[in-house]
C-alpha cells in the first residue's frame, strides 16, 4: 500500500506504500485542505469536492469516462491490492453546464482488475488497460474478457509504474503510450502495436523525462483541452502523489512534459490518484487513495474538441509493404501529408534508421543489412504520428 510520502523525505517515499494509523491520517487531513493556486483562481477556475463513492471500496484508484458512455465513471477501487477491481456509478450532471454534481447510485463491480493504481484507460476497440502497482505490470482486459498481464521493466520502465494515457490527437507524439513510473519520478513514451484480439504488445522506451521532484509519485495523466484559460500552449495535468499536488507542464515532444514549464494547480491534497478530463464538459476529474477517497472536479476548461481532444488511439495513418519484409518495405501514407520524419527501432528501443521526408507519394525503406526480427517504425507527419511493428525475415 502507498504511504502518504509527503509527510517524509524524498527517499523515502521512493521506498514504501503503507497505510497510516488512522489516528495520524485524521490529524494530517485536518491540517490540509485542497485549493487551487492563486494563478488559476484567477483565470476562472474553480475545485469542487464531489465526494465518496457509495459501496467503492476504500483505496480510490485511476478513473475514466468513456466517450460513448459519457454519464457512466469507471474507477478503480481497493488499489494497490490483490482483490482489486475497477467499478462503474453512474453521473449526476447539472441540467444546464453538463458538469458532474454527483453520483447516481452505488458502485457496482465492473471486472477485477489486482492492483489496480493510478492509470485505468479504455481503447477505442474495448481493451482495458490498468496500471499494477508494486509488480510494475501492465493489466489487459481484452474484448472477449481474456485477462493478461505484462512486465514492464523489459521495457524500460522503472519499477513500479503509476499511471498512463494515450496522447490526444492534435498533440505532439499524438496516439502514443505514456506511462509514469511511481517510484522513480520519470515519464516515458513506450512504442505499443495492438494486435488483432485487443492485445497490445511493446517495446523498448525511445523518450522519458524526469518530472522529480515537482512532480514526485506522478500518478494520474491528463491532457488539457486545447485554448483553455491561462495555457497558451498545449499542456497536460499530473497527479504528484508524493507532493500533494496536481502540477501543469507544457506538452514537448513524445507527448511527454517539458519539465522547466511546471506550474501548481492545486496544493494540500492527500493521496493525488487518477485523472481524467471529463469528454462532455472538459472539466479536470482527478481522484484520491485514502485523504477521505473521493473524487474532485476542477471546472474552467474549455470543451474537448472531437477534432483535437480525442485520443488518437495510436492509428498511425500509414502503410507498410510488404510486412514482413526481407529488407526493403515502402511506407505510405494513408492521408496527404506536408514532409515528416521516419524513424525505426529494435525491440530494444534502439534507434536504427532515421529518415526524413518532404514529398508526398510512397517512401522506399531499406534494412536489409539488419539483422532478421522485430522492429517498430514511427512515423510522423505534422502533428500525427503513430507506430506499426514490422517484421524482418
Amino acid at each position: 500500500m502507498k504511504t502518504l510520502t509527503h509527510l517524509f523525505t524524498k527517499s523515502s517515499f521512493s521506498l514504501i506504500r503503507k497505510s497510516l494509523p488512522a489516528l495520524f491520517l485524521l490529524t494530517y487531513m485536518s491540517a490540509n485542505t485542497q485549493s487551487l493556486t492563486a494563478e488559476f483562481e484567477a483565470a476562472g477556475y474553480t475545485l469542487t469536492d464531489l465526494g465518496s463513492i457509495d459501496q467503492l471500496p476504500s483505496q480510490y484508484g485511476g478513473l475514466t469516462i468513456r466517450p460513448d458512455q459519457p454519464n457512466t465513471l469507471y474507477i478503480g477501487g481497493s488499489a494497490n491490492n490483490s482483490g482489486g477491481g475497477l467499478y462503474t456509478v453512474g453521473l449526476i450532471r447539472d441540467a444546464v453546464t453538463n458538469r458532474i454534481t454527483g453520483f447516481n447510485g452505488s458502485a457496482v463491480l465492473y471486472v477485477a482488475a489486482p492492483n489496480n493504481d493510478g492509470g485505468i484507460v479504455f481503447d477505442q476497440y474495448g481493451t482495458l488497460l490498468f496500471t499494477r502497482y508494486s509488480m510494475n505490470e501492465l493489466g489487459q482486459v481484452l474484448p472477449d474478457n481474456t485477462y493478461i498481464s505484462i512486465s514492464l521493466t523489459e521495457f524500460g520502465i522503472v519499477s513500479s509504474v503509476g499511471a498512463l494515457a494515450f496522447v490526444p490527437a492534435g498533440y505532439p507524439g499524438a496516439g502514443g503510450l505514456v506511462f509514469s513510473s511511481y517510484n522513480g519520478g520519470i515519464m516515458y513514451n513506450v512504442p505499443y502495436t495492438r494486435e488483432s484480439n485487443g492485445q497490445y504488445s511493446f517495446s523498448v522506451k525511445v523518450a522519458e523525462v524526469s518530472v522529480n521532484p515537482e512532480a514526485a509519485g506522478p500518478e494520474g495523466i491528463a491532457y488539457i483541452p486545447a485554448g483553455s484559460a491561462a495555457f497558451p500552449n498545449l499542456s497536460m495535468a499530473i497527479s504528484s502523489y508524493g507532493n500533494g499536488t496536481v502540477v501543469v507542464y507544457e506538452v514537448g515532444e513524445y507527448g511527454l512534459p517539458v519539465p522547466s514549464t511546471v506550474r501548481q494547480m492545486v496544493t494540500g491534497l492527500t493521496g493525488a490518484e487518477g485523472a481524467l478530463i471529463d469528454p462532455v464538459t472538459g472539466d479536470f476529474l482527478f481522484s484520491t487513495f485514502g485523504g477521505g477517497n473521493k473524487v474532485i472536479r476542477i471546472s474552467g476548461f474549455e470543451k474537448p474538441s472531437s477534432v483535437s481532444d480525442r485520443p488518437a488511439e495510436n492509428q498511425p495513418g500509414f502503410t507498410l509493404v510488404p510486412n514482413p519484409s526481407e529488407g526493403s518495405f515502402v511506407l505510405e501514407f494513408i492521408r496527404p501529408f506536408n514532409g515528416g520524419l521516419v524513424t525505426v527501432y529494435d525491440i530494444h528501443g534502439n534507434k536504427v534508421m532515421e529518415r526524413e521526408f518532404s514529398r508526398e507519394g510512397p517512401l522506399t525503406c531499406d534494412l536489409s543489412l539488419l539483422p532478421a526480427g522485430v522492429y517498430f517504425v514511427r512515423a510522423e507527419n505534422g502533428n500525427s504520428s503513430g507506430y506499426q511493428k514490422l517484421i524482418l525475415k
